[in-house]
């Protein structure tokens, strides 16, 4: 497998498991490195382990392939956050803490950055910073919860309030 291919498929784990296990390990490690830069350099030398030699490798922006990545178009951004869409709700016994809980474990988001969550009948709305927007939306595909298809998709814009 080629460098650029071995770099494509981290990413791939990176936006799509759940990687607690491997968290746990890097705060195990950290520890044994207190003064050398801790978890930097310790996804270098896993880099370098797997990746070997990579002088010869041109790293710019334009390094992997264009992706699908930035084609969502999220409309509701207010205050550096943007709002989703999930297609459950009270109906079907979900709080916000279950879909703070869902959100995490399926993108490995904080679930301290989760904005404001509202709750409805047989929907909801949730708040994500931008930056995390595209991983939670993508993170969801063929998703469920408490046994129920959901859809995630980027909210529309609220009308203006008059």
């Amino acid at each position: 497998m080629s460098q650029v291919k071995k770099i494509e498929k981290i990413l791939e784990i990176a936006s799509t498991q759940e990687l607690k296990e491997y968290h746990h390990l890097v705060k195990v490690l950290k520890k044994k490195l207190p003064l050398f830069g801790g978890t930097g350099r310790i996804a270098a030398a896993v880099l370098k382990e797997y990746l070997g030699d990579i002088s010869k490798l041109e790293i710019s922006p334009d390094l992997l392939k264009k992706s699908e990545t930035g084609s969502v178009v999220f409309e509701d951004v207010k205050d550096g956050r943007a709002r989703l869409f999930i297609n459950i709700g009270k109906n079907h016994n979900v709080n916000t803490g279950d879909l703070i809980r869902e959100i995490v474990k399926r993108s490995g988001v904080d679930g301290k950055s989760i904005g404001k969550i509202d709750i409805h009948a047989t929907y909801s709305f949730f708040e994500i910073p931008e930056q995390f927007a595209e991983l939670v939306y993508l993170s969801f595909e063929d998703a469920r919860i408490k046994g129920i298809p959901v859809v995630v998709e980027p909210a529309k814009r609220r009308s203006k309030e008059k």
